[in-house]
């Protein structure tokens, strides 16, 4: 079974609490009434947790579930990380239990769509907690 972290740590917390007090970071596309924001932010939480630790260096992969890979009337898809341990970082689940029936043997390792520069909406949530990404290493 695969473990799921959503609150791995301080920062997590932090990036999680702005979604829900800053819904408008969400794309346009996922805005529902009466449901969680981070719910609808698998996107923007994902990349900024990726930046906030480090980018490229943060012993972090990148994966997205494509749901018209999976289901046959789906579209959209999920964005999430690995870390080393091949455990899934999921910021925009409620609980770990909520990552139970999601295929993420399914996902496909890519870059994020803006490839390793932070999107705008991005940039936006980590000025806005004030976290400065650490300096990625000059070896590549």
């Amino acid at each position: 079974m695969t473990e799921v972290l959503v609150e791995p740590n301080d920062t997590a917390r932090k990036l999680r609490e702005y979604v829900r007090h800053n819904p408008d970071v969400r794309h346009d596309d996922y805005e529902s009434d009466g449901v969680d924001p981070i719910q609808e932010a698998c996107y923007v939480l994902s990349e900024a947790y990726f930046h906030a630790r480090g980018g490229k260096d943060a012993g972090l992969e990148v994966y997205r579930i494509g749901w018209a890979d999976v289901y046959d009337d789906a579209d959209g898809a999920h964005w999430f990380l690995r870390d080393s341990d091949d455990r899934v970082i999921d910021l925009s689940l409620p609980s770990p239990a909520d990552g139970h029936g999601i295929p993420w043997d399914r996902a496909r390792h890519r870059a994020f769509i803006t490839g390793y520069t932070p999107s705008n909406r991005t940039q936006d949530v980590l000025n806005a907690l004030e976290i400065t990404p650490p300096a990625a290493s000059s070896g590549d």
